[in-house]
């Protein structure tokens, strides 16, 4: 048996803090914390991942912001600490080896497909697939993201796992007890931020033509702000469509306008994972989402989804899922199964790094 006491295993921590990736990290750290796993571990990041560790578990400080060039400024970063494993929670990761082990995170590839512009996706392409080629073993969110990274990176199947996504499960629970006492408001919701992919403009096209919208519903896009607001209010005007715009709320302010939505709306495109939809179902939320990527996959073929770039199905699955109110029956991981399966994971790269 190896000596696990002599291993070290380095953790990208720095994205703590920083959007869905930040999320990430903290629900791998928070797990791990949870978990005590045996071994040694280095987590490089802020001093904000301090209050993140367990027994066994040391802080590697970082001197820049995960972002900056492309995460590649901390060169050669903590390569001297003796690591067997490196693992990273967000593709963009340093474009050197850390480990002679290493597992990369890759969400999604929809950066290929909707990038703005046809330069940024084949930089993207470029980018992951080096990320890829450093990688003992690639991590991502959904089967269907799975499919895209053999397909778009060529990476082999036996080199990607899928670790579902942990959800909030506090907050979803703060949500569901919320719409016991709080009315329920004519209120459709999206949560997100506006990208080519998320489909806002046809979103605001739809509700439009929803009978809960003409009889008074409001679609309110949470996220939503700045040049999208801008453009996506000119669109509600010209259509007729009754949207607001709350912009980036305090947590409290989310879960109230959530706890009083009659139904939240994923009508993405594409999705690696699609966690607005997985926490507003853990929330009692009845959700409509589309066919786009992943979406089908976490609701478990217990939702309808809908053609993301037909309009009219999308009004009329707004008005079904309202009208029927029904929540899917899913579970969704806590920090600790994912942390669990991120630590199996580990062990399979480990194993495959001895071939």
């Amino acid at each position: 048996m190896p000596d696990t006491t002599q291993r070290l295993t380095l953790i990208d921590g720095r994205w703590i803090g920083i959007g869905g990736p930040g999320r990430v990290a903290e629900n791998l750290l928070r797990g791990l914390q949870e978990l005590e796993p045996e071994g040694r571990f280095a987590v490089w990041g802020p001093d904000s991942v301090r209050e993140l560790l367990w027994p066994g578990a040391t802080h590697v400080p970082s001197a820049h912001h995960a972002k900056a060039w492309y995460s590649q400024r901390e060169f050669p970063g903590p390569r001297n600490l003796g690591a067997d494993v490196a693992y990273y929670p967000h593709q963009l990761r340093p474009g050197w080896k850390l480990a002679p082990v290493e597992i990369t995170t890759i969400h999604d590839t929809i950066p290929f497909r909707y990038s703005g512009s046809a330069v940024l996706g084949q930089v993207a392409r470029v980018h992951f697939r080096w990320m890829a080629r450093l990688s003992t073993l690639v991590v991502t969110d959904s089967e269907f993201s799975k499919r895209c990274i053999e397909t778009d990176l060529r990476v082999p199947a036996d080199r990607i796992r899928v670790l579902s996504l942990p959800i909030d499960h506090d907050g979803a629970a703060r949500v569901r007890a919320l719409r016991t006492t709080v009315p329920t408001e004519r209120r459709a919701v999206f949560l997100g931020r506006d990208a080519p992919h998320k489909n806002l403009d046809r979103l605001v096209e739809a509700f439009a033509r929803t009978r809960f919208g003409r009889d008074g519903g409001v679609l309110t896009l949470i996220g939503v702000d700045g040049p999208a607001e801008e453009r996506l209010a000119a669109l509600a005007r010209a259509t007729g469509a009754n949207v607001e715009f709350p912009g980036v709320v305090p947590q409290d302010e989310l879960e109230r306008l959530l706890a009083s939505a009659q139904v939240l709306v994923q009508p993405s495109l594409e999705e690696g994972f699609g966690l607005p939809a997985a926490e507003g179902i853990a929330a009692g939320i009845p959700v409509a989402v589309s066919t786009g990527g992943s979406l089908p996959e976490i609701t478990q073929g217990q939702v309808a989804p809908f053609d993301p770039f037909d309009v009219g199905a999308m009004a009329t699955a707004i008005d079904r899922t309202i009208d029927d109110g029904i929540v899917p029956d899913v579970a969704f991981p806590h920090p600790r199964d994912f942390a669990a399966s991120a630590l199996d994971a580990i062990e399979t790269a480990r194993s495959l790094g001895r071939r």
